[in-house]
């Protein structure tokens, strides 16, 4: 369909105006534009009328620009002012055409991109076809880009399943074990089912506090929001804490839900105020409404640091024969190869076979009087070296043998035999419900909540708790021998906390 072209003119650029159609014909001859103006009105039409019905229905208007242009009345403040309005609301284009030099920086159209090139007037061109050219050619594209039909927007994409919920998994983590007054650390997570979560993040990150062991979950489902182009968008969701036995009582997060992937963590600090079992509750929230929900407990301690737990040192008492101090006679001595009994946790000696008769050589001959000096084990000094050194061997074969009858007794002499080894006697199955019971009545009285402990108690609990289920697990292996040493551990650690 043609575009209407309304010219606006003052009568005094007739000439002008007619040259300017004729530059036009062809536009009009292709059926892209339907040019008017007022010399088109018939005899007996209401010029006024026909005027503004046409001026009010152009697609383009032209501002012939002149000073006649610009003194006329009816032109600058009628038909110019109606055609910038349309203009305005993009009913219309305006195509302001400087036809004769005049000062137009000021006016209302000045804003416009007027034509021919540079506003230069028409008239100041040396040839004027040409410039009347160059104006038919940019109204030819602006008609051709108005004709242009609008380009529809990109049709949604297809919304099958998007409104179906996809199922997601709330991971949270907090240590099973914390300290009063001390902050820790509480993650949050949300998952695909088949992701490691929050899980996977603990495995490689040796920093925090949390273990994978430590991780709870829940899967709830999500219905993503659709976006502008129709596809799902992330999902902001509220992550509440409600931890009345900590600091804050209360907190809230926002994370982003991504479509196709893991959220990022979520960390909060919280400090524990009281001592026992403590519980955490998360709730999600999106869109004003409660959607998921988990809880976490874990039991706060009074201390941080546990007394180090020295190994018992055993005193061994290990007879030693010296020789005579006379210059002549040397001793040995034999000991025998101590047995796994002789070396039971907490013993307090060793018994060790009596030393072997001192070796007697002959007497030197008359001619040869002894000499005066002493036998070189006959300084003090050296007999409590080697005292010494019998107490570290004893010790450190103690302490690296945690199953004796296996090991082999070295000789202390080449020129007297080791002793046999006397294997160890059999073990009875140790009593563990008896102990375990013990341990619990001495230790109820320092698990109630809000009391203070002392650190010794709190060490001492931590001992006995984790040498029974020790026994219990060597017990099921078949190792009565360190099931039963474990249980003396639970049974000292009893005693410590039956003292005042």
């Amino acid at each position: 369909m043609p575009l209407a072209v309304f010219y606006s003119y003052s009568h005094k650029d007739e000439e002008l105006r007619q040259r300017l159609e004729t530059h036009l014909a062809l536009l009009q001859r292709n059926g892209l534009i339907l040019p008017w103006n007022d010399r088109c009105i018939g005899a007996g039409d209401e010029w006024a009328n026909q005027i503004d019905e046409h001026l009010r229905t152009a697609q383009i208007v032209l501002l012939l620009i002149s000073p006649d242009f610009l003194a006329s009345d009816y032109c600058f403040d009628i038909e110019m002012k109606a055609a910038l309005e349309r203009h305005a609301k993009q009913q219309a284009i305006v195509i302001p055409i400087v036809l004769r030099p005049c000062d137009w920086s000021g006016a209302p159209f000045a804003g416009l991109q007027a034509l021919p090139r540079d506003a230069k007037a028409v008239t100041l061109w040396s040839n004027q076809d040409e410039a009347f050219a160059e104006i038919a050619k940019a109204i030819r594209e602006t008609v051709v880009r108005f004709q242009q039909p609008a380009v529809p927007p990109p049709a949604p994409a297809p919304l099958a399943d998007q409104a179906t919920p996809k199922a997601r998994v709330l991971d949270a983590a907090m240590p099973t074990h914390i300290v009063k007054d001390r902050a820790t650390e509480l993650l949050v997570l949300i998952r695909l089912p088949e992701s490691k979560g929050l899980s996977g993040i603990l495995q490689e990150d040796d920093e925090a506090e949390a273990r994978p062991d430590d991780v709870r979950s829940r899967p709830f489902e999500v219905t993503f929001p659709q976006g502008p182009t129709g596809a799902p968008d992330p999902l902001k969701v509220t992550v509440e804490l409600t931890s009345p036995d900590f600091s804050p009582p209360a907190q809230r997060k926002n994370i982003f839900v991504p479509v196709n992937a893991d959220s990022e963590v979520c960390p909060f600090l919280l400090t524990p105020q009281r001592m026992g079992f403590l519980t955490v509750t998360i709730e999600l929230v999106w869109e004003d409404a409660d959607r998921g929900y988990r809880r976490l407990r874990t039991n706060c301690v009074a201390e941080a640091e546990l007394p180090a737990v020295k190994p018992l040192l055993n005193v061994v008492r290990i007879p030693v024969g010296m020789a005579s101090e006379e210059p002549r006679v040397f001793g040995s001595v034999n000991v025998g190869a101590p047995t796994a009994a002789s070396f039971g946790r907490g013993a307090q000696s060793i018994s060790i076979p009596p030393a072997a008769p001192a070796v007697r050589f002959p007497a030197p001959t008359a001619a040869a009087p002894p000499a005066p000096k002493r036998s070189i084990l006959s300084s003090t000094g050296l007999k409590v070296a080697a005292m010494a050194f019998v107490v570290v061997t004893a010790g450190t074969v103690f302490y690296q043998s945690s199953n004796w009858p296996s090991a082999r007794a070295p000789a202390v002499s080449r020129d007297v035999p080791a002793a046999p080894v006397v294997p160890a006697p059999a073990v009875a199955p140790p009593d563990i419900s008896e102990t375990a019971e013990t341990f619990r009545k001495a230790s109820e009285p320092f698990t109630q909540a809000g009391r203070v402990v002392d650190p010794a108690k709190v060490a001492a609990m931590k001992s006995g708790r984790e040498n029974l289920d020790a026994a219990r697990a060597e017990l099921a292996k078949g190792n009565k021998q360190k099931a039963a040493e474990h249980l003396k551990l639970v049974r000292i650690a009893t005693e410590q906390l039956q003292k005042n």
